[in-house]
């Protein structure tokens, strides 16, 4: 891996840790309860997260070729989102766990393919718009950021529950 994205990396890793130290907090019931004022439980999430890490892995991978760098005009990223996690409910935690662990590692060897002159190669992320390799990555790495805060703080509401 190239060392400007090392520690862009170690985040990364920290980040999927912690989510799966709080999921493993969890039981069954527990992770199918509803965040709260959301419409999403921690296992919709879950999924959501391993979705979306595979679609923007996929569109990373191909930025850095110059083969594609943008979605689709038409994606619609909410109908998107919506129609995968329908798609995973019928998933045992196990199968969730093993997609997260997949999108993990493919995420992570996409990474160390890179060249220093893929790196400024452009695209554009659904969210933050055109970006670099770098801020691509940067990207994606607050969007799992930000569900991982999400879960961590449903666990500790569940854990505080008599």
């Amino acid at each position: 891996m190239l060392k400007e994205l090392e520690p862009l990396a170690a985040q990364y890793k920290r980040s999927r840790e912690t989510l799966l130290k709080a999921l493993d907090s969890l039981d069954a019931t527990q992770l199918e309860e509803c965040l709260p004022g959301r419409d999403w439980s921690v296992k919709d999430t879950i999924i959501h997260i391993a979705t979306n890490e595979r679609l923007m892995t996929n569109l990373l991978k191909e930025i850095a070729e110059g083969t594609h760098t943008t979605l689709p005009e038409d994606f619609d990223n909410q109908h998107f989102n919506d129609e995968q996690v329908a798609l995973g409910q019928n998933k045992s935690i196990a199968q969730l766990r093993a997609d997260l662990d997949f999108s993990f590692y493919n995420l992570m060897s996409v990474l160390d393919e890179f060249t220093p002159e893929e790196l400024e190669h452009r695209g554009v992320h659904p969210a933050a718009g055109d970006a670099n390799i770098k801020e691509f990555l940067l990207a994606m790495y607050a969007h799992h950021e930000v569900h991982t805060r999400d879960v961590i703080e449903q666990a500790r509401r569940l854990r505080a529950m008599p």
